[in-house]
């Protein structure tokens, strides 16, 4: 049984569209009829992306660590000139590295914080203005399963998708008066050009990853719980965060 989606007629926002979930995401709301807003750092990135359907694809490049107020409003207001208000919006960009108590990085710590966390909040607080949004507007943020089960050394890493759990859930009490939605989805490791580059080797090693019942994921297996939360039969949910990992909990504790 293949469960699809129609978007037709709603348009969406993407932060992170350039790779990984990100861009499975945008990719698969286009098949299912959406407009979407394509934001990412990386511009030859998203005019590959924009290839794919000229028509529903909309990309602005925007760097979510120093993106002010006025950059978020700007990017949102050319897509409203252009589709209209958004019906919900998805924020999965995110970086990591290893940050060791004994020896991390500052510098490094910090930009997974803001990219991860501050970035979401500047966006969630300007997407959900009823300048930009539709009422009954839903927002998925990107979590981890680190975010409620941290590794070692990935101290802020763990503590930025902790922190996006706890400030959607209460975002959820705020944004309610315009009947938007919002909720989290924690992936356990999956196979994207982040965790391609190394360091999934040194984080999980082949004990950790053998507790993935089904196996490593791919974007494509996260991305049916997004879109459903962004559907219309999610609309008695908001404020909860959701594992799609695999089977890691369950594996951990056989």
């Amino acid at each position: 049984m293949n469960v699809t989606f129609d978007f037709a007629g709603n348009n969406f926002v993407v932060i992170g569209a350039s790779s990984g979930m990100g861009k499975q995401t945008t990719l698969e709301l286009v098949e299912s009829g959406a407009n979407v807003l394509a934001i990412a750092r990386n511009v030859e990135r998203l005019d590959e992306l924009k290839k794919n359907n000229p028509a529903k694809i909309f990309t602005a490049s925007l760097d979510v660590m120093n993106a002010t107020a006025d950059d978020w409003a700007d990017v949102l207001d050319d897509f409203k000139t252009a589709y209209g208000k958004i019906d919900g919006g998805v924020y999965s960009a995110g970086i990591w590295g290893l940050t060791p108590l004994n020896g991390f990085d500052a510098e490094l710590a910090h930009k997974i914080f803001d990219t991860s966390f501050w970035g979401m909040v500047n966006f969630i607080q300007m997407a959900t203005k009823k300048k930009f949004s539709n009422p009954k507007s839903s927002f998925v943020l990107m979590s981890s399963i680190s975010g409620d089960y941290p590794s070692k050394s990935l101290f802020a890493y763990s503590s930025a998708k902790a922190a996006v759990q706890a400030a959607m859930k209460s975002f959820s009490k705020e944004i309610i008066k315009n009947g938007h939605r919002i909720n989290s989805v924690a992936p356990a490791i999956v196979a994207t050009e982040m965790t391609d580059s190394g360091m999934q080797t040194a984080v999980a090693g082949e004990e950790m990853i053998s507790r993935h019942l089904l196996g490593l994921g791919t974007a494509a297996d996260i991305t049916g719980m997004i879109l459903f939360l962004l559907s219309n039969r999610a609309v008695w949910i908001t404020g909860q965060n959701f594992f799609v990992d695999g089977g890691y909990i369950s594996g951990s504790y056989v």
